[in-house]
């Protein structure tokens, strides 16, 4: 997927993710979009033919460890390829 369309699908899903929960989302540059919460932070890394999620989980949300990456992966498949 070009980076152009990654960034608004990443743009939309931030969005989507704030209006659930009091997210903190920017981007650091046009390719660095980072996230915290106060159980979660991390940021997406945007390259020229795949991106990098990194995130570190707090101890109350290291129990939904699974469901986030499975929600993570069914993002990708709907959106991404």
């Amino acid at each position: 997927m070009p980076r152009k369309k990654l960034r608004k699908q990443l743009e939309e899903l931030t969005a989507s993710l704030q209006d659930r929960w009091p997210l903190e989302c920017e981007w650091q540059s046009k390719n660095c979009l980072t996230f915290q919460h106060s159980s979660v932070q991390g940021e997406i890394e945007i390259g020229k033919h795949e991106f990098e999620l990194n995130a570190e989980l707090g101890a109350l949300m290291s129990v939904f460890k699974n469901t986030i990456e499975d929600e993570i992966d069914k993002f990708i498949d709907q959106h991404v390829y």
